[in-house]
């Protein structure tokens, strides 16, 4: 039977063969490597506890100094993660920066396109406006060089201009009856109306008098919005789209006026009758109010000539421009006088 030796016993040296331990008998193997093992095992084994401290006590720091290193390793790699992350950040603000300018210079650069096509527009067609000119064509969206850029003019003498109300007017009181005709067509209510011909010193009771004898209020600002004209917003969300507050008194466009304005413009009027004027401009726009008055149908009663004509002088410039992730807007009120450059009233790009 074999029996279980303690470490202490076993030898230090373990010779090939046989050896008899007790009346036990143990083998031993004969190969080199395993007896050179048994033997490291066996003097690892025979040191005290007091060897195993003065081993420690040699070296106390090892330990230590490999744990200190992992730290500053770890807060290295700490470090240089910040320190790429901050520079990614900078680095994306300043693309962002550089993406915001270039497609503010191309909102711009649009607007100045814009001047250019109504010069070559009023050369064309003896200062006329209408919507068979090449402004009147909006820039769709076109793909450029990572982003993209569109455009519209408008022509706002198509609208009623409320500063034709203003006292110093000389188609004032024509303009209060086309107003209270628009005004009739959209549903406003008197009271509404009251309000804004309260602002512009309105008497709709008594005739014009002289401009000398009247405290002239202020001109409204030249804004697309109309946000300082103090109407109800169910009016103003019915008449938006057909007022503009520009910087002087204007006639009305009889060749871009839309149908409701244009409606305005008459007297009586019917919807057959409308749309024959309307289908005649888009065929053949009027070239001066003489034409216009000609080809007008029978039964169509035109209030008076007043405050009506076939050019415009002021347009509204809209563009957009988006650069990388960057988007751009540009707007801008343009003056449009004979024989000069088209003239910036005023401009905003953001």
């Amino acid at each position: 039977m074999m029996r279980e030796l303690p470490f202490s016993s076993l030898p230090t040296s373990l010779p090939q063969g046989e050896r008899s331990v007790a009346g036990d008998t143990l083998t031993y193997s004969a190969r080199p490597e395993l007896v050179e093992g048994r033997k490291l095992l066996c003097r690892g084994l025979r040191q005290t506890q007091p060897e195993r401290l003065r081993i420690f006590q040699r070296f106390p720091h090892r330990g230590s100094a490999l744990i200190v290193a992992m730290l500053v390793a770890a807060l290295a790699a700490a470090v240089a993660v910040t320190l790429i992350a901050g520079e990614q950040r900078w680095l994306a603000g300043v693309e962002a920066q550089r993406d915001h300018a270039q497609a503010q210079a191309l909102a711009d650069a649009g607007v100045q396109w814009a001047r250019l096509i109504l010069v070559q527009d009023a050369a064309l067609d003896n200062n006329a406006v209408h919507l068979k000119q090449s402004w009147a064509y909006p820039l769709p969206p076109t793909p450029i060089e990572n982003g993209l850029i569109e455009g519209r003019i408008t022509d706002l003498q198509g609208r009623f201009n409320l500063n034709n109300l203003l006292p110093d007017s000389s188609t004032k009181r024509v303009d209060f009856d086309r107003f209270n005709r628009l005004c009739n067509q959209q549903g406003i209510d008197s009271r509404a109306r009251q309000t804004l011909f309260a602002y512009y010193n309105v008497d709709t009771q008594k005739p014009a008098p002289s401009t000398s004898a009247l405290n002239k209020p202020p001109a409204l600002p030249p804004i697309f919005d109309l946000g300082d004209v103090n109407l109800p917003a169910a009016a103003m969300s019915k008449l938006a789209s057909h007022l503009v507050a520009l910087p002087e008194p204007t006639p009305l466009n009889v060749n871009t006026a839309d149908r409701d304005t244009l409606r305005a413009a008459f007297a009586d009027i019917s919807d057959d009758d409308l749309n024959k004027i309307m289908a005649d401009r888009d065929k053949h726009p009027f070239y001066s109010l003489t034409d216009f008055r000609r080809r007008l149908p029978p039964n169509a009663r035109l209030s008076a000539d007043e405050g009506l004509g076939v050019s415009s002088g002021y347009f509204l410039v809209t563009v957009r421009a988006r650069q990388g992730n960057a988007r751009s807007q540009a707007q801008a009120l343009l003056h449009l006088s004979a024989d000069r450059w088209p003239e910036i009233v005023w401009k905003t790009v953001e």
